[in-house]
């Protein structure tokens, strides 16, 4: 017997009983999971990769993907080895809010490098923790106290698409956007400013980023050892090895960097002379546990906060003005409110007294329901069985729903895919006569709401309220394919190719 047929049996025990493991492994998940006998693709029930192809490969495609699953084999699907998916949106409010505190899926946290923020977090105890510290700071009394800080950005827009207006220029407007809520955004959590918005031609957005980490996510919840091991390169590596990552990393250094100075006292100063409390100093100076105050734990929260803060209402204002100047209906009705509510456009603007116009109001909710805010489904796991129909899901079973599905219910949306202010005017209803609030979920629901629905709403209805009662658009070179949902990555996002909603700014 030679030396080489000798070595070779350790490897060759290694890989049979490796390919052992695995066949034990699909029989067991095909015929003895607890999952075995629920609706789905066999493919689904052995493995994650046609997920990791959706979702990496062809780039964030299994939320569609889940829905032709559904219209093959009905409102409850196990999506992969362990999870069950359910498009329904009557049950919508069962799982998020009746079912009251659960924890998320602590499979779903790698996604964005920063897994111990307040909304990764899984186990509802310590959510309870994070959460709590957070829920003062974005009240609505702390954020109604917060609009001279949205007033003074808006007024720096408007005087930017001025200049568009005078020098006949293309703009694109969601770049705009982004920069006023990133400035916003990054006022209030450490009481300085990018200074975004005065930027020639807003090229320079934290949306960018934060939609880089978005891209990536998906790999980092199929590859975990990916990003930490491009993390720990040097930054001028990792720069030339991946770009996305290289922006990740340039500003979890910069939030880390701030956090430090807050600490240090070298900030304490410029938080003396600020208008208004800085979200990072109450959370330094604040309750929480000492571990929970770890320079890198909180810098997963900046991370999760301000993009919260920046993408969504960016996104969704965005949205908003492409189907506001596409639709001659709309813009009419709601220039019209407008101007009677604002007489003089150079008028200070009230997020309480905005509120209050029907019109705007529907525009606004439309504008969340179009944007869908997240594209991605969110697991909760229950301590107890859950019945949807006649299936029992066992306990612990991650069990998701998405955002996008309900918003675009027929049922519940008549022509989904048409802004229609209107329907959430005098009292919104569904074609079935219950009331239409119970289908807005674009925020979320129950306790792990999102937590800056009060910020976005200010910004929301403050932001259109200026922008048209100022202006008129003309679209340039855009189209609906610049809106419309067509990569998963979290993040909604629009064709890969697009070059953004741009518009030429007009006089009103």
């Amino acid at each position: 017997m030679g030396i080489a047929t000798v070595l070779s049996y350790p490897f060759t025990t290694v890989a049979v009983t490796y390919l052992v493991y695995l066949l034990s492994l699909v029989v067991y998940r095909l015929y003895f999971h607890p999952l075995a006998k629920f609706p789905g693709p066999k493919y689904a029930a052995i493995s994650r990769w046609h997920e990791f192809y959706y979702e990496v490969v062809k780039k964030g495609q299994f939320t569609f993907k889940v829905q032709e699953l559904h219209k093959q084999y009905g409102p409850i699907v196990r999506i992969v080895p362990d999870e069950v998916h359910i498009q329904d949106s009557q049950f919508y409010e069962t799982l998020y809010t009746k079912a009251g505190r659960v924890d998320k899926y602590d499979w779903m946290a790698g996604r964005f490098g920063c897994d111990t923020s307040v909304f990764t977090t899984g186990s509802d105890e310590l959510h309870r923790i994070r959460r709590g510290a957070l829920n003062p700071l974005f009240s609505r009394a702390r954020i109604v106290d917060l609009q001279t800080i949205i007033r003074e950005k808006i007024d720096i827009l408007v005087s930017r698409l001025r200049e568009f207006q005078q020098n006949d220029r293309v703009l694109a407007i969601n770049h705009a956007f982004m920069a006023l809520t990133g400035d916003v955004v990054m006022e209030y959590c450490f009481s300085l400013t990018y200074d975004h918005l005065k930027l020639p031609n807003f090229e320079k957005t934290l949306h960018e980023p934060f939609m880089a980490a978005s891209i990536s996510g998906h790999l980092s919840l199929q590859c975990p050892w990916v990003p930490k091991m491009l993390f720990a390169l040097p930054e001028s590596i990792l720069v030339k090895i991946e770009p996305l990552y290289a922006l990740v990393f340039r500003m979890q250094a910069d939030f880390r960097s701030q956090i430090n100075a807050m600490k240090e006292g070298k900030m304490d100063d410029k938080l003396a002379k600020s208008t208004h409390p800085t979200v990072f100093q109450e959370l330094i100076s604040g309750p929480l546990p000492a571990s929970e105050k770890q320079t890198l734990r909180l810098q997963d929260e900046a991370q999760l906060v301000v993009a919260a803060g920046v993408t969504t209402t960016g996104w969704a204002l965005s949205t908003a003005t492409y189907y506001i100047t596409t639709n001659p209906t709309v813009l009419k009705a709601l220039r019209n409110e407008l101007e009677t509510a604002i007489p003089d456009p150079k008028a200070p603007l009230s997020w309480t007294d905005l509120e209050r116009l029907p019109y705007l109001t529907g525009c606004v909710r439309e504008a969340v329901r179009m944007s869908y805010a997240v594209t991605t489904r969110n697991p909760r796991l229950f301590n107890k069985e859950l019945v949807y129909d006649k299936w029992v899901i066992p306990a612990r079973t991650p069990v998701s729903m998405t955002i996008v599905d309900v918003n675009d219910d027929e049922a519940i949306f008549p022509s989904p895919q048409e802004f229609r202010p209107e329907r959430w005017i005098n009292p919104p209803k569904t074609p079935d006569g219950s009331s239409l609030e119970r289908y807005f979920v674009g925020f979320g629901k129950g306790s792990r709401s999102c937590l800056g629905i009060n910020l976005a709403h200010a910004e929301l209805y403050m932001t259109l309220a200026a922008v048209f009662r100022n202006f008129s658009f003309e679209l340039y070179e855009t189209d609906l394919s610049d809106v419309k949902l067509a990569h998963d990555f979290f993040l909604p996002s629009p064709k890969l190719d697009s070059k953004g909603v741009r518009v030429k700014v007009l006089a009103n």
